[in-house]
């Protein structure tokens, strides 16, 4: 594989599927980190509100430990800090990038916890054109 794409939104589960995504790439190949400032609901304007400011904030922090974390010999690690929904903005990016697999941790939530939040790998799976690894 030569490019990854990883999407992180800080859990625990997230940060070991970007480390194992880092361990597959030869050198010479690519890891995309993402993170996806999806804003809440009840903010107006969404776009300019100090709660989406505060999660950009939060995801460049991120995006500059887990890059620095995931630094393997000759692999290039770049990120991406983008707005919109996790699910279906990683999907774009992958077709966007043309990356060879897709990479995100799994949570364990329950059916209920599903049902109300829903879940970004079982979106990402639906909407990807590309390969989905969900890491658990």
């Amino acid at each position: 594989m030569k490019r990854i794409l990883v999407g992180v939104d800080g859990s625990a589960e997230a940060k070991a599927a970007a480390e194992f995504a880092a361990g597959q790439l030869q050198p010479g190949g690519q890891l995309v980190l993402a993170y996806f400032v999806h804003p809440p609901v009840v903010e107006e304007p969404m776009a300019m509100g100090p709660a989406a400011q505060q999660l950009r904030d939060y995801g460049k922090g991120l995006l500059r430990e887990l890059a620095a974390r995931c630094v393997r010999p000759g692999v290039a690690v770049e990120t991406a800090l983008r707005d919109g929904a996790p699910a279906a903005g990683l999907a774009d990016l992958a077709a966007e990038i043309d990356a060879d697999l897709v990479v995100v941790g799994h949570r364990g939530l329950g059916a209920v916890q599903r049902f109300f939040i829903g879940s970004v790998a079982e979106r990402l799976i639906r909407l990807s054109a590309k390969p989905v690894l969900v890491y658990r």
